[in-house]
């Protein structure tokens, strides 16, 4: 799959990974690279020989948000609100976060359905402190996956945490030593493989039904 040079994509049987590619940039998003990485979600999501998708960052970092150096915009925005959605309703999707993952690379990871994390993971939600609402749907996630009073606290705060308080919330699946996780993450992937794909699609769709249904409405209110 041709990704352009801040993706690099490759699939391994029925699983697609695929590696945000701006390591000097600790793998920040651009217009352009959240365009790519939408594309290539979508095209795995189409593509009937993917069965999950595994993304993760190269370099020291998994993601530290939208690069403050590019322009905001309101299709940056909907790009990263399309994002949140492809994932969020498509097939089975794996984060493997090391290093920081912020703001909307912290959304972004939250967005696959399930995280492995290394033990040197840090974790930040600072957009209210820069004057902005989260996007990726993190105000109807965030409550339902560490409380209502965790999520007020961290999305006011923008106070970093730990792989280790993340997992202890919930926000994490797995934790693993760094040289592990990718190893760790790559394996889960092998597992979900093994299922019947429609039973997963099942029980994802059954799960979102009964604790994510205000999801789309979410992503627009953000979008505004």
């Amino acid at each position: 799959m041709n990704a352009g040079t801040d993706l690099v994509c490759q699939r391994q049987g029925g699983l697609l990974e695929i590696a945000l590619n701006r390591p000097g940039r600790l793998n920040a998003l651009t217009p352009q690279s959240a365009q790519a990485l939408l594309h290539a979600v979508r095209q795995g999501q189409d593509d009937p020989a993917v069965r999950l998708l595994l993304i993760r960052g190269e370099g020291r970092a998994f993601c530290a948000g939208k690069d403050r150096d590019a322009p905001a915009s309101a299709a940056f925005v909907a790009t990263l609100q399309q994002l949140a959605a492809a994932l969020v309703e498509g097939k089975p999707s794996v984060a493997a976060v090391q290093g920081w993952a912020v703001g909307a690379g912290l959304e972004l990871a939250l967005n696959c359905d399930v995280v492995f994390a290394s033990e040197d993971a840090r974790f930040a939600l600072p957009e209210a402190q820069l004057g902005l609402p989260g996007t990726g749907g993190i105000h109807a996630l965030l409550p339902r996956l560490i409380g209502l009073g965790r999520a007020k606290a961290l999305l006011w705060s923008g106070q970093a945490f730990g792989a280790r308080q993340a997992h202890d919330w919930g926000l994490v699946w797995q934790l693993t030593p760094p040289g592990a996780l990718l190893d760790e993450a790559r394996a889960f992937g092998r597992l979900l493989e093994q299922a019947e794909p429609d039973t997963l699609a099942r029980v994802k769709a059954l799960l979102h039904a009964a604790a994510l249904r205000d999801f789309d409405a979410t992503l627009v209110a953000e979008g505004r």
